[in-house]
């Protein structure tokens, strides 16, 4: 439950006498920070991204579609940092510790563990209360283990490699920091769930672990580099570290240097960069899995696409652009958080989402989806749309009475030709005369 809130199951009396006991104040912590700029989860009334309204346990977070925001109630939010884990663009970002300090915790951890002869580092990701108290527990137990000679136990212990890193909640590290720890030297990320975590937020771990694993693979570094660890009894957690701690072999690849920073898509462009610039043997497209993925591009349908052009005033992330010398449709695909407002707002349902990586150079490079003939004026000449729209408007309004002899001639003419002939014509019917 949220900080300052107990929760009753109806019998059990225990709650409601520590409730008794509770008098005063405490300062309730703000968790995240929000940047509304970039988020994708609406535009135009139109709604994209949902991930961190879908996964938030404590219904702290909800849609205000008239504000083109998401709402986050501070009171309810219990700090988890789930929402910051499956945001793709960034916007909604976990307070403290920054992601920079994170990054920065992990980055000297994994350099002194190398620069003390260490190998196969295995980052284990825990909670400070759960996955903690097991940990301690498993320590423990191993400590009796060896105290009884010549009595062989099951109980080892934490591995040499093994490097228990304590998080407030395990879903407030994310893929930017899972794949930056694997740039910095560790072989292997695995996160450890407790009874503590809600169901969605095991299949929003699952998801994301799908993502920054396809992207290891595609690009040659291999299988296995990160892992859920289910934590059940102290034997089992055991057995399990003791397989952890044989992780599989990577690639040869000299540790990052980058700092991570705060903003989450600049971190995954660094860690990107130094990923593919080493990778041993690549894919030119890596593909993702569908859910969780925050990189790809879009397919556009030539035949259906009008060139309206309401795709990019949607685009939150400013994948997709205009030409202002004629009727063109670009993309930049390092850009694109594959949230979906494009192919929401299109009205000829002319987009298609292709969640992939684009491991080549032209992944930060503009490049035409779509590009038409502009309709020219018929009075003036001046270009003032695409001459595929115009002729569906023409056939769309052939037939209505409202759009017949001179009113269907001004379809075909800019906004101020058609002001201009309005007021010029003899036959035409003004409001003086009536």
């Amino acid at each position: 439950p949220p900080q300052g809130y107990l929760r009753w199951d109806g019998i059990d009396p225990a709650p409601l006498i520590e409730l008794r006991e509770r008098v005063g104040e405490f300062e309730k912590p703000k968790f995240f920070n929000y940047k509304q700029k970039i988020c994708a989860h609406s535009r135009n009334d139109q709604v994209g991204c949902n991930a961190c309204i879908d996964i938030c346990s404590a219904e702290a977070i909800s849609s205000d579609k008239s504000r083109q925001r998401i709402v986050v109630e501070p009171h309810l939010c219990v700090g988890c940092g789930a929402c910051t884990t499956v945001c793709p663009t960034g916007a909604i970002t976990f307070a403290w510790p920054r992601p920079g300090d994170q990054g920065a915790k992990l980055k000297k951890l994994l350099s002194t563990y190398a620069a003390a002869g260490g190998r196969d580092p295995v980052l284990l990701l825990h909670s400070e209360q759960a996955g903690r108290r097991l940990i301690e527990q498993v320590g423990r137990e191993a400590q009796l283990a060896s105290a009884r000679k010549g009595i062989k136990e099951a109980i080892k212990g934490l591995p040499a490699n093994v490097i228990p890193v304590p998080v407030w909640h395990t879903l407030s590290v994310g893929i930017d920091l899972w794949l930056s720890a694997f740039a910095f030297g560790a072989a292997k990320v695995a996160v450890v769930v407790t009874d503590e975590e809600a169901p969605q937020y095991r299949a929003g771990l699952d998801e994301q672990i799908a993502v920054a694993q396809a992207l290891l693979s595609g690009l040659g570094y291999g299988e296995g580099h990160f892992e859920r660890l289910t934590a059940g009894t102290a034997a089992e957690f055991d057995a399990a570290l003791q397989t952890l701690a044989r992780p599989a072999a990577r690639a040869p690849m000299p540790p990052a240097r980058f700092a991570v920073g705060a903003e989450k898509r600049a971190t995954l462009e660094l860690v990107l960069d130094h990923l593919i610039e080493h990778a041993p043997a690549h894919q030119d497209v890596i593909e993702l899995p569908a859910r969780g993925s925050p990189f790809g591009a879009i397919a556009v349908d030539n035949n259906a696409c009008t060139m309206c052009l309401a795709c990019v005033s949607a685009c939150p992330a400013a994948a997709l652009a205009d030409n202002q010398e004629m009727p063109q449709l670009n993309f930049i695909e390092k850009n694109c958080v594959q949230c979906g407002l494009c192919a929401s707002t299109c009205p000829e349902d002319a987009i298609t989402l292709v969640p992939r990586l684009l491991a080549t150079k032209e992944r930060k490079q503009a490049r035409v989806l779509n590009q038409m003939a502009p309709y020219s004026c018929i009075r003036c000449g001046e270009p003032f749309g695409t001459q595929k729209a115009i002729e569906a408007m023409l056939g769309k309004l052939a037939g209505h009475s409202m759009f017949q002899g001179a009113a269907i001639e001004r379809l075909k003419m800019c906004s101020d030709c058609r002001v201009i002939d309005l007021h010029t014509a003899r036959n035409e019917v003004r409001i003086t005369d009536l």
